[in-house]
């Protein structure tokens, strides 16, 4: 723990001039859709808290996922690579202590930059006509609506099954934070592969991707529909049959937990091979 805490005090002390501005980043964001609600009037208490809120949260996610493509930040040039290699620790601490600079780091700014945009909207409240219901905090009404801890036993009703069936709220949060997760981890690789412009670069072969996985899906179905849609469909059903929605959760929950697994774990193997001068052209 004594080594990690050196590295991290070392990153913390080399860019506190640079995390300072990826500081008021959020802040600035977060409190300037406070004004702009004031400026709208018709906003009610609520609804300002459900968009504070919601903005919060996009923040969070595209912010968190440029804080990740800067895992390799201390080690950008050559003099830096050179210091960091040098550090008297492994390189697995060293992958962790970045790995909790980006991710746990980022999330702790982000509660910081709330906070402190919450306390400054208050001195613009003289300057808007508002009713008094918004001198309170919407603090309580933000983590209330970003609570994903909910009750196991809450069950909700899905229309979209072939049977309609009860499943669990908790089950389908879990699995949309280990999507989203899953998609952050890319970001941590991409990090890891390119020293310059990482975050464009991941986010730009993330889109095309997506396109051509989409575009090949859209091709098979309308091979299918061309092609005695129903008996493929039978086929498939036949295979499916009986499976609950919890069950299909908790299958892509741990499928996607796999995946986050093996993107950090490439994203190590990345980590480790990293050299003083590096190559035009990098492999795994």
């Amino acid at each position: 723990f004594s080594r990690l805490a050196l590295v991290m005090k070392r990153d913390w002390m080399e860019n506190w001039k640079t995390n300072l501005y990826r500081f008021l980043g959020p802040y600035a964001g977060m409190l300037f859709v406070m004004l702009i609600c004031y400026m709208n009037e018709m906003v009610n208490f609520k609804e300002f808290a459900n968009i504070i809120a919601g903005s919060f949260g996009c923040i969070l996610f595209i912010g968190g996922t440029y804080y990740a493509s800067y895992i390799m930040e201390t080690m950008n040039t050559q003099q830096k690579r050179i210091s960091f290699l040098m550090l008297p620790a492994t390189s697995l601490e060293k992958f962790v202590v970045r790995g909790l600079y980006v991710t746990i780091g980022f999330f702790v700014l982000m509660m910081v930059a709330l906070l402190l945009a919450e306390a400054t909207r208050f001195l613009f409240l003289p300057l808007f006509d508002l009713p008094d219901v918004f001198h309170q905090s919407t603090l309580p009404y933000v983590f209330d609506r970003l609570n994903f801890l909910v009750d196991s036993s809450s069950l909700t009703l899905s229309n979209t099954w072939p049977e309609e069936q009860y499943y669990s709220i908790l089950l389908g949060q879990v699995c949309s934070l280990l999507y989203m997760g899953w998609m952050h981890s890319f970001f941590i690789m991409g990090g890891c592969y390119w020293q310059k412009h990482a975050y464009w670069k991941t986010l730009g072969l993330m889109i095309v991707a997506h396109i051509l996985v989409l575009s090949v899906f859209v091709n098979v179905l309308l091979q299918l529909m061309e092609n005695n849609w129903e008996k493929y469909y039978e086929k498939l059903a036949s295979i499916f049959e009986g499976l609950t929605i919890n069950q299909t959760l908790t299958f892509f929950s741990i499928l996607f937990l796999l995946l986050i697994a093996l993107n950090w774990w490439l994203s190590y193997k990345l980590f480790t091979r990293s050299q003083v001068i590096q190559p035009k052209f990098r492999l795994l």
